[in-house]
């Protein structure tokens, strides 16, 4: 029902509306306020007093009794007001402010109906109370206006009870606001209602604001409304979407698991051209399908470059670089290829597994460099990090690479060195690059493994399309372009640091942690094959690169310790077994793992009391942790996940440590024995080629842990002072080892080392 249209000042008393509407407006009744199409604002007509407008017809104010604005949009333009429906407070949830949250501080101004949280912790997390009857079927957006300087990276929602992974759902960030302003959040759970039947009496949420300390959250106007015209279309598209994956992500299984007549037998890549080997079987015509990294195997049905073949079998050479699409210069180095069968429409039939490149010529290939030794360290950096590589004796290092710290589509802001890839030009940041060459060169005289950690953070020109937030994203491959901004950054790194002029990097773990992939590679929500699917391409990708420069360099997966359990999106044991599946279909390529076995409770150093129960010696174990690494170094020695000439993969453990919570002396004992014990058992487990201690340094950003080698400033410790795990880790793998490392057997509560390395069922 429109009520009028806005002239000058004409402040108004609900009141005399109400007498106009008093047959249908009742204080059980919604006030909806509708502007540009959307809902500006949903209140029950009891809370509602009067409504005011500006004189410039773009104020629009909503009182309470109290003259409390319940709205104020300075820049909507209100289009009506509407009377209907019955108000029920179930759509309404309070927060729960007395004692069911976690990590933060909490309170609520009756006045002003606003909620404040300050988190406290990583795990900051409130309850609403419950549902005190069935939430009506169509309310299914919950919607809050919230003021919050940094923002929130994620927001996580349980549909309680019970409190479950699996019965959650996380949503994009929550974006910063700027001064005083209000802004508002939405998020859609009509699907998750229906998967998890929420939404009766007794229910109720648990949000979990991010993982970060110290940011400020107000909210109000927390509630479940219905949706609108606009978010039904919206939903009705992300369903047809969602529908769109899941098949994707079934044909993937389907095509990992065929049993193909043809076959591509040999793939190799010179300076100007591709040969292509296989035997075709069928009738009909066939040709071989040139599949780029943003085409999808399964999905596409008509490949834009191919060559026709005989059927079977056969040798074909094509030329390596061709105009494509976008990119002038495109190299096919990067692709993979596919027997199709052409249909009489032009269409295409995949017939065959494709296959990427065997070999790849080596523009000029760096010497092998083997692991002196299993002792490192992450994370560091400055002069007294590099001055502890000889201190502590360590032969292998992770170096985090933030890949739009150093190279840009644009120039400008200090990206101003030209660099040609695929055609197109891009901008080298060199005073960046000077940073990262001085950590490696040192290195590099040091003979020391480098694992270069490759992130491409979110709300950069890498950001996938679906991404939803977190701090990192899986990199965009979905276009010509997109991809070529990848190749060209990787290509760039990998031509600077394989010859050791610059520094060295050894190995390249891609992104981090994927099977967190919501926080740390995110891609948004994807059915399993999809997102396994996308991160095998951007190894692959990086493979065919970097083994132009480096034809001893790895690949390395990245995964928390988590193991037969999908403890936020993905399980790494699945994933690892979908590597060695796509090896075997795809053709194999030097790929390892790059693991972090840390305590299931990250805070918590006593892991040889708390995590016996879930990090078990076995396959099927729910976790991988400093308790049971036995399992993971069972797992890389198994004949069938070798590489293919049959040596081991690299396996290392390139971030973990044990927290002191405090700096008390039983608590830096308890870090410190972790170390020992963890120490102990990597001599025993010959599967395990290396292990970066990770932290070298408390941080005090890193959500409340101090897994350090070195503190921070803090009572009787200067900044960067050495723990007791220093001296420990110092120790390690010399003549004073046990001397050293005896005090902690008491603390552990064992009489011996030996005992320690267990057999895995």
């Amino acid at each position: 029902m429109k009520l009028f249209k806005r002239k000058n000042i004409i402040p108004l008393c609900l009141a005399s509306l109400f007498a106009a509407f008093a047959a249908s407006v009742t204080a059980d009744r919604i006030v909806t306020v509708y502007g540009q199409g959307a809902v500006l604002g949903t209140f029950s007509a009891a809370e509602v007093d009067s409504i005011a407008f500006g004189t410039t017809g773009t104020l629009f104010k909503l009182y309470n009794s109290s003259r409390y604005q319940l709205l104020l949009r300075s820049r909507s333009k209100v289009d009506s007001i509407v009377f209907s429906g019955e108000y029920d407070k179930s759509s309404y949830p309070e927060f729960n402010t007395t004692s069911l949250y976690h990590d933060m501080d909490v309170s609520y101004n009756e006045d002003s109906k606003v909620y404040s949280l300050s988190t406290t912790g990583g795990d900051p997390y409130i309850f609403t109370k419950t549902l005190t009857a069935d939430l009506p079927s169509d309310s299914c957006v919950i919607a809050f206006e919230y003021r919050c300087p940094k923002g929130v990276s994620d927001l996580q929602v349980f549909f309680a009870d019970p409190v479950s992974e699996s019965n959650s759902a996380r949503t994009s960030q929550i974006p910063a606001t700027i001064g005083s302003e209000w802004a508002t959040f939405r998020f859609n759970i009509k699907n998750y209602r229906e998967l998890f039947g929420w939404g009766k009496k007794g229910d109720r949420l648990r949000l979990d604001f991010g993982s970060a300390s110290g940011v400020d959250i107000s909210i109000r106007h927390f509630r479940i409304r219905i949706m609108t015209d606009a978010e039904k279309e919206q939903l009705a598209r992300a369903d047809s979407l969602e529908k769109a994956k899941k098949t994707m992500a079934q044909n993937l299984t389907k095509y990992l698991s065929a049993s193909y007549d043809s076959k591509i037998t040999n793939v190799d890549v010179s300076f100007d051209t591709v040969t292509i080997t296989g035997n075709c079987v069928g009738e009909g015509q066939f040709a071989v399908a040139d599949v780029a990294p943003f085409e999808d195997v399964t999905e596409t049905r008509k490949f834009e470059y191919t060559a026709d073949i005989p059927t079977g079998e056969f040798t074909i050479k094509l030329p390596r670089k061709l105009k494509r699409s976008t990119l002038p210069n495109y190299d096919r180095a990067i692709s993979k290829w596919a027997i199709v069968k052409v249909n009489e429409d032009g269409t295409h039939t995949l017939v065959s597994h494709a296959r990427y490149a065997d070999d790849v010529i080596a523009k000029y290939s760096a010497e092998k460099c083997e692991f002196k030794g299993k002792k490192g360290i992450a994370a560091g950096g400055g002069s007294k990090y590099i001055a502890d590589f000889e201190s502590l004796d360590v032969h292998s290092i992770t170096q985090n690479i933030v890949l739009s710290t150093i190279i840009s589509t644009t120039r400008g802001r200090g990206f101003t060195q030209p660099y040609y890839y695929g055609g197109k030009t891009y901008y080298i940041n060199t005073g960046s690059v000077a940073g990262y060459d001085a950590t490696l060169k040192a290195a590099q005289k040091k003979d020391i493994v480098v694992e270069a950690i490759i992130l491409t953070p979110t709300g950069s020109g890498y950001t996938d399309p679906e991404c939803t937030g977190g701090y990192y994203t899986m990199p965009n491959m979905t276009t010509a372009l997109a991809t070529n901004y990848y190749a060209a950054s990787l290509d760039y790194l990998a031509r600077r640091y394989s010859t050791g002029e610059n520094g060295r990097i050894h190995h390249w773990i891609m992104h981090n942690e994927v099977d967190q992939g919501d926080t740390w590679t995110n891609m948004g929500s994807q059915p399993e094959m999809r997102f396994y699917d996308r991160y095998i391409k951007s190894m692959r990708l990086c493979y065919n690169i970097v083994r132009q420069y480096d034809q001893n360099a790895s690949v390395l997966g990245s995964y928390t310790h988590t193991w037969y359990i999908s403890g936020n999106e993905y399980s790494p044991r699945t994933m690892l077994e979908q590597n060695v599946q796509y090896s075997n279909a795809e053709g194999d390529f030097r790929w390892g793992i790059a693991y972090h076995p840390y305590p299931i409770n990250l805070l918590r150093p006593e892991f040889w009391v708390n995590d016996r129960n879930y990090a078990t010696f076995n396959n099927n174990a729910a976790y991988v942790t400093f308790y049971n690494p036995e399992v993971i170094n069972a797992w890389i020695l198994k004949k069938e996940h070798l590489y293919k000439d049959g040596t081991k993969r690299v396996l290392v453990f390139s971030e973990q440590g044990t927290n002191s919570p405090s700096y008390s002396e039983t608590d830096l004992a308890k870090q410190a024995a972790g170390a020992a014990w963890i120490w102990k058992k990597l001599q025993k487990l010959d599967g395990i080629d290396a292990m970066q201690w990770h932290n070298w340094s408390d941080n005090r950003a890193e959500f409340g842990l101090r897994i350090g080698l070195r503190a921070y400033a803090d009572g009787d410790y200067k900044d960067l002072d050495p723990k007791p795990v220093w001296y420990v880790w110092k120790a390690a793998g010399t003549e004073n080892e046990d001397e050293v490392f005896a005090p902690y057997l008491k603390t552990i509560g064992i009489s011996s080392w030996d005992g320690i390395v267990r057999t895995v069922k």
